[in-house]
Order: structure tokens, then C-alpha cells, then sequence
């Protein structure tokens, strides 16, 4: 059965659809997983950064099999199973080329309709409708019939304590909190364990807390240095943190956007990517070495890589070390 996990900061910027995209093609393609997606965030950024705009526009939204319908379906009281949301070929998913027959990386997408969700929500009540019970549990419900199918799920969580965070981590084993090592960052982390500890209080969750990525990290800001510091030191207890972090990095930035260009995004991929990757080697490298500080807390990932680094080395230790956290590699 899939292990589920919630990749959530209350902060926006982080970087958490960039991750849920590194974690999941290092997952399918280096170690072998069936993974799903499942992109929970009405600004849709992992949805357009693993499927061309057009594949979107022309096949979920004509085919109602977004997100968005799914919950409508339950909003309507004619709810669909889960399956029937899961993007299915001839959607292609992931710009990197399948080479394995065993190759599984599916996702369940989702559009900026899913806005107009919490606008539905508040004209029920208006109405004096009561919210249906189910909805809340809809993700963890919808679960039960495809997990068997799936190594790991990924849930992409929106920023704020919304009632889609509280669904995602609902259906989680556990979550994940990118951080950029600032203070805004920390406090979203804290408010997240205060809504998970709220809901299993009063609902069947279960989730536990499986540490902090810092990420997006420049390393040559004191600020960064500061609160890397803490967060390796007196708060280690409390933030669990990931040995490897990851920089600020052009190349990563780039991967994560998708509003560059008109047209590539219509025909292609994030980024200005108009044709496949043959591999993740491709996709992640760099054409240079990046350096390990020598002093403070993020140094310590010197013991492990020496003075410099590979960046595709980098996301494959934090992957296997995600991965050995929550249980799905050993």
C-alpha cells in the first residue's frame, strides 16, 4: 500500500511544487516507485510544470477530470471515485523519457477553477446548506481504492490553513515542510504541526511530522546562515531537519517556471522546454561543480560530498534520505 505524504509550508515560495517534481521523477525513474501526484494547490504549478498547458487545457478541462470536478462531484452530493481524476495517456506526465517498462508516474491535476471551490463553500453556508460530511475525508476515502497501485503518493499543498491543506493531511502518513531558512518559513512550519495536532484531536489523522528540506538556500547570506544555525542546533528536536539541503540554483528556478513564454508553454514544458530530457542527468546538471561552505551548520554535508558538489548528486541523496525517512526506501 502507497505511503502518503503531504509536502506542505503554510509559507508560499518554498519551492514545494519544485520538490514534488524532483521527488517524484527521482522516485519513478532513479529508484523504481510507482508514484502519484496529486496537485492540491488552485495556483496549479506542479500540474503545468509536469504536463504541456495544451495537454491541460484540451484534455482534462474538456473531459471534467480535474481536481476541481472531483470535489464538485462531491459538492453535488454525485461523487466519483478517485480513479477517475487520474491522468491517464494519452497525457504525458513528466518531460524526462520513460526508458522502463515499469515506469509508473501519474498525477491528479489541478487548474485555477479550484478557487472557485471555497466561493461554493460559502454559498452553501450562506444558504444554510451544511458543508457534506465526506469532503474533508474525500482524498484519504478516494485513496483506499487506487493505493494498492502506488508506492507513494506526493500531495502538493497550497500555502495557508485552508480546507484543502486539512484534506491533504488528513489522507497523509506523513508531511514534509520545505523551509527557506528565514523566519517566515519556521512560522509556517509551526502552524502546520498546530492544525495536524487540531485534527487528530477530532478526525481519523494520523499524519506524522517528517521533517524540514531547507531549500532554496544561499548559503553566503548571514540571515541563511543564522537560521540554518538554529534550525541544525538548539531546534534540531523540533524541525527534524534533512541533512542535505538544497541552493539557490538558476537551473532549478527555471525547471519551476512555467509563465516564460506564450507559446513554449503551449507546446512544450516548463522552462522553455519544448522537447523530452533523456534522463534525469540531463534535466538536473549543471555544467559546474557547486561549493560546500566551510564553516557552520551547512557545512556539515561536506563530510558526506567533500568541498564541492554535483547538483544532481545533491537531489539524489535527499531523495534516497526523504526516502529512508518516510519509509519507502530502505
Amino acid at each position: 500500500m502507497a505511503t502518503v505524504v503531504s509536502i506542505i509550508n503554510l509559507k508560499g515560495g518554498v519551492g514545494k511544487s519544485t520538490l514534488a517534481m524532483m521527488f517524484s521523477e527521482y522516485l519513478a525513474f532513479r529508484f523504481n516507485k510507482r508514484v502519484l501526484l496529486i496537485d492540491m494547490d488552485a495556483q496549479a504549478n506542479l500540474s503545468y510544470i509536469m504536463i504541456p498547458a495544451r495537454q491541460i487545457e484540451l484534455q482534462q478541462r474538456e473531459n471534467k477530470t480535474t481536481l476541481y470536478h472531483f470535489f464538485e462531484s462531491i459538492l453535488f452530493g454525485q461523487p466519483k471515485p478517485l480513479s477517475a481524476f487520474v491522468a491517464r495517456p494519452p497525457m504525458i506526465v513528466s518531460n524526462i523519457n520513460r526508458s522502463g517498462a515499469r515506469e509508473t508516474l501519474d498525477i491528479v491535476i489541478s487548474t485555477p477553477e479550484v478557487a472557485q471551490l471555497d466561493q461554493r463553500l460559502l454559498d452553501m453556508w450562506k444558504e444554510g446548506k451544511s458543508m457534506p460530511l465526506n469532503l474533508q475525508y474525500a482524498i484519504k476515502g478516494g485513496l483506499k481504492e487506487i493505493q494498492e497501485q502506488y508506492d507513494v503518493v506526493l500531495i502538493d499543498c497550497p500555502p495557508g490553513l485552508s480546507l484543502f491543506s486539512s484534506t491533504a493531511l488528513i489522507a497523509s502518513d506523513f508531511f514534509v515542510s520545505p523551509i527557506i531558512p528565514e523566519p517566515l518559513s519556521l512560522r509556517g512550519v509551526e502552524l502546520v504541526h498546530n492544525r495536524a495536532r487540531e485534527l487528530s484531536r477530532d478526525t481519523d489523522c494520523k499524519v506524522e511530522f517528517a521533517g524540514v528540506i531547507l531549500n532554496i538556500v544561499k548559503h553566503y547570506r548571514n540571515t541563511h546562515a543564522i537560521i540554518a544555525g538554529k534550525v541544525y542546533g538548539e531546534m534540531e528536536n523540533a524541525f527534524k531537519p534533512l541533512l542535505f539541503w538544497l541552493p539557490d540554483n538558476e537551473k532549478l528556478r527555471k525547471l519551476g517556471e512555467f509563465e516564460i513564454d506564450e507559446w513554449l508553454i503551449r507546446e512544450g514544458w516548463a522552462g522553455g522546454v519544448d522537447s523530452k530530457f533523456y534522463g534525469l542527468y540531463q534535466k538536473y546538471t549543471v555544467n559546474y561543480l557547486l561549493t560546500n561552505p566551510k564553516m557552520g551548520s551547512l557545512s556539515q554535508t561536506r563530510n558526506v560530498e567533500g568541498e564541492s558538489y554535483r547538483l544532481h548528486e545533491r537531489i539524489e541523496r535527499l531523495v534516497e534520505e526523504f526516502g529512508k525517512r518516510v519509509g519507502i526506501l530502505i
